[in-house]
């Protein structure tokens, strides 16, 4: 595929080239070529996008960051299928902490400041890889 994509790259990269050569300024020929570029160059990236299988028992991550001005701590518990899981993260300020391959299922959090007070608390369906944001 990627072989496909660069040959076609190739093609319209000369054929730009080779028009560009009697009907564009020179700035018309980099701006043409350049555009070229960052769309091939797009083209072999693909969309960024994963394929999420919907049977699957598990999210690839899972994330919290921290955008409060302290250190938080995060607890996270669910039962799921019989199983009980506990996670608990220390996430310093402006930094971000993952769980990887977390079971599906409904989880309650608790957010608790650097003072052990509870700041926020609720519960979140996983279903997804999801970020998580703790805001001030």
């Amino acid at each position: 595929m990627r072989i496909k994509v660069f040959v076609l790259f190739l093609i319209l990269f000369f054929n730009v080239n080779l028009k560009s050569q009697t009907t564009m300024s020179g700035l018309d020929k980099g701006l043409a070529i350049g555009n070229i570029l960052v769309q091939g160059y797009l083209a072999l990236k693909g969309n960024g996008t994963k394929a999420v299988d919907p049977n699957a028992k598990t999210v690839d991550s899972f994330c919290f960051k921290n955008k409060m001005d302290e250190k938080i701590t995060i607890k996270l518990n669910g039962k799921i299928e019989d199983e009980e899981v506990k996670k608990e993260f220390v996430i310093q300020k402006d930094e971000k902490e993952c769980t990887y391959n977390l079971p599906k299922g409904i989880y309650t959090y608790e957010v608790l400041l650097s003072s052990k007070d509870t700041y926020q608390k609720g519960e979140y369906k996983v279903s997804e890889e999801a970020l998580m944001t703790i805001n001030r």
